[in-house]
């Protein structure tokens, strides 16, 4: 039985992200992106205009206090990038598609794509140093910036510091992709000059008179206490401005990262959850996003032949919510798929009474059509699902199931309390089986007769009153 569950998957066909660069500029744009990128460069602005007099009056303790403000702004930008990242490659291509942000994603990324940022140059210059050749040196430099990108593509996949400092399995992410990963180096770097001459364009023309005035100031013999309101303010404007760039700049190479993840989603091994390129009404739930997640790892595991694997996970999720149909409804289907016997009959029990308790017994026919296929025999092991299951069967249309069911039940099970429902099934098969009135009237007297307090028996006095209007009209 080939796996048929309705898993996400990416689109087709999906649009190359080198076609796409003009729809990832307006993406910082976006106002919740923005709300971001712009909070992050205030807190560097007012940095900036608290501490800088400092660094005139107290240069030590200023400058300390600014790099406190400016690594805290670096992580919380850095963490909504990664968050970029991965929301993008899961198929999130709108910031208002986006889950609540209570799930926020792991939380550490940040620091270990630090850690590999500072750890590797280290590493290349111990090699350096003890071979003692330059042109190795750069060569290294080169690959780690050429694997970077890949790097934080392994991190946002794996959440592993070991993965993503390991050179094999960033090169390869960078095979997968083959050689648009080169397109998007080019693409990355480009972006990373252009904020740097968007800053050198635009900090001058901002501040660069306010900054020769006040450094005239000072020439002039102006004590530095004097100059130094002014320029906390012309250094905190300045700041936000640079902040501000550099997030936006930062956040626009998270989502074109996010989406080349997105574009070879099949080759990497992500789980594709969101619409895609298809606009969709509203956000989706933190709680729906991590369904699909599940879903599409599920989905992966069984195209990738871990059926145990895959049966472990639902098996963990039905412990958490031991009354959701659609989990049972798919364990099934990979128990089928795994093919054991004992395992497949012992759910199908556990499953068949659960739709019952549901009203949902006309769903159960087929899991009790195959335990039929799988013993002739069969019987639930709980007695109590034989009437519904039968009731449910003659409202299908499937009377030959239904007498299956309730086939010898009086003279297996004598004395059981179940035998009144099964009697009035039986009943009501006669008559829908046109079995001659007088039998069919039998039974419902038997019924009477025998269980005058059950619930069974007011029904089939209603009936045999029916039979006996009918037998006289006849």
């Amino acid at each position: 039985m080939e796996p048929s569950p309705n898993w996400p998957s990416p689109e087709a066909p999906v649009t190359p992200f080198w076609r796409r660069m003009p729809k990832f500029f307006l993406f910082p744009a976006h106002k919740s992106v923005l709300a971001r990128i712009g909070g992050a460069a205030l807190a560097y602005g007012i940095a900036g205009w608290v501490f800088g007099r400092s660094l005139m009056t107290a240069p030590l303790a200023g400058s300390l206090m600014l790099m406190a403000v400016t690594v805290a702004a670096w992580v919380f930008i850095a963490r909504y990038g990664f968050l970029v990242i991965e929301r993008t490659a899961s198929g999130y291509l709108h910031p208002d598609q986006y889950p609540p942000l209570a799930d926020k994603g792991s939380p550490y990324r940040p620091y270990k794509m630090f850690l590999v940022m500072v750890l590797v140059p280290i590493l290349i210059g111990i090699v350096g140093a003890l071979f003692g050749s330059p042109l190795l040196v750069l060569l290294l430099f080169l690959a780690f910036a050429l694997l970077l990108p890949a790097a934080a593509m392994v991190l946002t996949m794996t959440d592993s510091f070991f993965d993503a400092i390991n050179p094999a399995r960033s090169l390869a992410v960078a095979r997968k992709i083959g050689k648009p990963y080169f397109v998007l180096c080019l693409f990355l770097l480009l972006l990373l000059l252009s904020s740097q001459q968007a800053a050198d364009l635009v900090l001058p023309r901002l501040f660069g008179a306010r900054l020769e005035a006040h450094g005239a100031r000072l020439s002039a013999g102006a004590a530095p206490q004097a100059v130094a309101g002014a320029l906390a303010t012309t250094i905190g404007m300045a700041f936000f401005a640079l902040g501000f760039i550099g997030n936006y700049f930062f956040v626009l190479m998270c989502v074109l990262i996010g989406y080349t993840m997105y574009q070879y989603a099949d080759r990497l091994g992500v789980a594709v959850v969101g619409p895609g390129e298809a606009r969709t009404l509203g956000r989706v739930s933190s709680a729906a996003h991590k369904r699909r997640m599940r879903d599409a790892l599920i989905g992966q595991m069984v195209a990738a032949g871990e059926i145990r694997e895959a049966i472990e996970m639902v098996s963990e999720d039905l412990r958490e919510r031991p009354n959701d149909l659609a989990l049972h409804g798919r364990l099934h289907r990979l128990l089928l798929i795994e093919g054991s016997t004992p395992r497949i009959e012992d759910h199908t029990e556990r499953y068949l009474e659960l739709l019952v308790a549901t009203d949902n017994a006309r769903e159960a026919l087929p899991l009790v059509e195959a335990a039929f296929a799988r013993k002739p025999d069969y019987e639930p092991r709980k007695l109590e699902l034989i009437a519904p299951l039968a009731r449910a069967a003659l409202a299908a249309g499937k009377p030959t199931l239904a007498a299956r069911l309730i086939r010898g039940f009086d003279k297996k099970h004598r004395m059981h309390p179940e035998i009144p429902n099964v009697y009035l099934v039986g009943a009501q098969l006669m008559m829908d089986g046109g079995a001659p009135l007088e039998q069919t009237r039998a039974v419902l007297r038997h019924l009477i007769d025998r269980y005058p307090q059950h619930a069974a028996a007011a029904e089939a006095k209603r009936l045999l009153g029916g039979l006996e209007r009918l037998g006289a009209a006849g």
